[in-house]
């Protein structure tokens, strides 16, 4: 971890009850500064906020439930969002994440740092590292088609496909709910996968404002869809596969 972590706590918290099974990474063009000033003002919290630079402040101690998820949901989970069982890392990210550049060396490698404390700490699973927008996709476009997931999967955080290990289904709404997507709007889940694993099929906006009012296109296709389906099978596969898998560091 880095050496000093930034307590600015918010009032905005309730206490836990739940156990917490997933982190959910999120990103905002603003300051950490300005990002809590919003936060206040709307009563909402995160636990983390990563600056470019590599510091990191604490909004919320993660014993506690912030406010930054949202309705959302994961493998059709039943609650009607997951900030009782997660804890939230904001990202600053200029252009909401679109481009690779948002996200600096210093920044990625605080939050591979701290992700190294949370999930040994919270016996939290690798394949439950997600982003805002997988948890809920038809209202969220964070942490953006410019996150580094591969880089985060190498570190051992996340899950990524096995090009050559693909589920039998070829059927796009199972293998997203394989996945975890919620498909009651499969555009918007779609779109959420192509953010998270095929970012070459998402559309750049520079009109930042008119991305959050409208995070996924209405008539969204697919360019390529042979790729597509070999992804989607093969992702379906890894999270299958990395559901299964036991790690002695996680038992209680």
């Amino acid at each position: 971890m880095p050496s000093k972590i930034i307590i600015n706590h918010s009032e905005n918290y309730r206490e836990r009850s739940g156990k917490i099974r997933y982190i959910i990474i999120h990103c905002s063009k603003f300051t950490p500064e300005k990002q809590i000033e919003i936060l206040d003002e709307y009563k909402l919290s995160t636990h983390y906020i990563i600056s470019q630079t590599g510091k990191i402040i604490e909004n919320c101690p993660p014993e506690r439930v912030a406010y930054h998820s949202g309705e959302s949901h994961w493998q059709q989970s039943e609650e009607k969002s997951l900030n009782e069982t997660s804890i939230g890392i904001e990202l600053e990210a200029p252009n909401l994440g679109q481009i690779k550049e948002d996200f600096t060396r210093k920044q990625y490698i605080a939050l591979t740092r701290i992700l190294e404390k949370l999930c040994d700490k919270y016996h939290i699973r690798p394949e439950n590292i997600l982003g805002h927008s997988d948890i809920a996709p038809a209202r969220k476009i964070d942490p953006g088609c410019g996150f580094y997931w591969h880089k985060l999967y190498r570190k051992g955080y996340g899950v990524w496909p096995n090009l050559k290990q693909r589920h039998p289904s070829k059927n796009e709404t199972e293998l997203l709910r394989i996945i975890g997507y919620d498909t009651d709007n499969l555009i918007a889940a779609r779109y959420a996968f192509c953010r998270h694993f095929l970012p070459e099929e998402v559309i750049i906006n520079n009109d930042l404002q008119e991305l959050l009012d409208n995070p996924y296109p209405k008539d969204f296709t697919i360019q390529n869809q042979e790729k597509y389906q070999l992804y989607l099978r093969a992702t379906a596969k890894a999270y299958e596969m990395a559901r299964q898998q036991k790690y002695w560091y996680m038992e209680e």
